[in-house]
This record gives C-alpha cells, sequence and structure tokens, in this order.
C-alpha cells in the first residue's frame, strides 16, 4: 500500500531536477560597434573611419586614446550568466625605435558620441556635429571634462585589465575586473559607454602602436564571452504538478474502493 501511493509523484519530482540541471554553456564573439581615435596634435579632428586607431605618443609629440564599444546583449540571450570575458587587440603598426610599455582598459563612465567617418591615416580631418574628438566627446555639442578626457569623471581612474604591449601582434586582456564591467555592461546597458585604451607611458616618445579597428575584418577588436544558460523550469514545474495531481487521484479511487487493493 505505502509503495504504491509514493511511487508516482517521486518520479514527477525526478523529471523536475532532471530538466532543471540542464545548464547549456556557450560562447559569443563580439567586434566593437563603434571605435575612434583621439588625437591631441589634432584635437578638433575626428579620427573614426580607417583601419585602425591609436593609443600612445607618437615620435612628432601628442598623445593619442582610444575608444572602444561593444554593443549589449548582442550575441547573448537575456538568461544568461556571464562566466568569462577577455578582449584580443592586434596591434599592425610599431613605430621604428618604439618604446615598449603596458596599455590599459578603463571603463568609460560618460557617454562619447559619434565614431565619425573621418580616416586616421593622415591625423582626420575637422569633425562634424555630433563626432568624438580629444577636445569633445560630441564635436560642437558635449566637451570633455578636460581635453583628452579627465580619469575619474570621464573614465575610471583605475584600469579593467592591463597587457605589455612590444611589437605587432595580438595580445589578450582579461581581468576579474574586465570581466565585471561586462556584466554589468550585459544587466545595465544603459550604461554601457564602453573602454578607453592608453598607455601606461603616453608621456614617452614612440610609444604609439596602431590597433586594428572594427573596419578592418582580419585583424577588429574580439571581445570573447564566455557564458551558460538555464533553462526555464516551467515544464519540469508542470509535469511535477501533472504527477502529483494523478498519484493524489489514483490514492482516492484506491482508498475509495474504485481500484482494487494491491
Amino acid at each position: 500500500m505505502v509503495r504504491f501511493r509514493l511511487n508516482i509523484p517521486v518520479c514527477g519530482f525526478a523529471i523536475f531536477v532532471g530538466l532543471g540541471s540542464q545548464i547549456e554553456a556557450a560562447t559569443a564573439t563580439l567586434h566593437p560597434t563603434a571605435d575612434a581615435t583621439l588625437f591631441e596634435a589634432s584635437p578638433d579632428n575626428n579620427l573614426g573611419d580607417s583601419g585602425s586607431f591609436m593609443a600612445g605618443l607618437r615620435p612628432k609629440g601628442g598623445r593619442s586614446r582610444a575608444l572602444m564599444l561593444f554593443n549589449f546583449p548582442t550575441g547573448v540571450p537575456a538568461n544568461a550568466t556571464i562566466t568569462a570575458a577577455t578582449l584580443s587587440l592586434s596591434v599592425v603598426r610599431t613605430p621604428s625605435g618604439q618604446a615598449n610599455s603596458s596599455f590599459e582598459l578603463h571603463k568609460m563612465l560618460q557617454s562619447w558620441g559619434q565614431e565619425g567617418n573621418k580616416s586616421s591615416s593622415g591625423g582626420g580631418a575637422p569633425a562634424s556635429v555630433g563626432e568624438v574628438t580629444w577636445n569633445s566627446r560630441s564635436s560642437s555639442l558635449t566637451p570633455w571634462s578636460t581635453p583628452g578626457g579627465l580619469a575619474g569623471t570621464d573614465f575610471a581612474s583605475s584600469s579593467s585589465a592591463a597587457q605589455f604591449v612590444a611589437g605587432n601582434g595580438t595580445y589578450t586582456f582579461s581581468s576579474a575586473n574586465l570581466l565585471t564591467d561586462v556584466q554589468s555592461w550585459y544587466a545595465n546597458p544603459s550604461q554601457n559607454f564602453g573602454w578607453m585604451l592608453l598607455s601606461a607611458a603616453e608621456g614617452t616618445s614612440r610609444s604609439i602602436r596602431r590597433f586594428g579597428s572594427h573596419e578592418d575584418a582580419l585583424n577588429a577588436p574580439t571581445l570573447t564571452i564566455q557564458y551558460t544558460v538555464v533553462p526555464e523550469p516551467s515544464t519540469g514545474i508542470f509535469l511535477l504538478s501533472l504527477s502529483a495531481f494523478g498519484g493524489t487521484l489514483l490514492w482516492r479511487r484506491y482508498r475509495s474502493g474504485v481500484l482494487p487493493r494491491p
């Protein structure tokens, strides 16, 4: 009698647990939706449409800093848990007699305007309204707190990740802080303003590097995200409820004498 009473509800519970434990792991690869160079030597020029962007100090003087923006949740489902993230950047041009240095990613705290359509190959061109420049995060509309951006106001003072960069090649940035940035942007897309890339030795001549931009299909920045997805438990709950209901119904029929005793 006891055996008959328990069999069906326990079976329903086993179905529920089995469905709920099927966690799916996956990887998404994202490229920037916008990237641009802030160029101190031409502070009102936009440098947004080219196969590369720059960061560091050029031989003739003038610092440069780069901006990158990755849209979320593009490529990642709404019920995902992001577990890891890495950013790969490719150096495509290094000056002769280069000064090697660490390059840092800093989380942007302020939005910036359009990446623009001015080529960076020759120092760009005067910005159109709304395009980002060294002097302005949105040309003719909103200046930076200080030209080039102010640490602690326009971008985070502490770096999210850093990597030592020498000659041409691909370099990977990863850290717990970088993962936290990505997780926060995924959870709050309205606060996603991307990263600034700068050289820790941007006051040193020839620390400048050119990195492949999103216009360069072979060398574009690549943000690789690992995440897990837990399926919605509604199916398991339904089966559990149905099985429990069936067990109760059969037990009542057994008690009433409709079903024969085992």
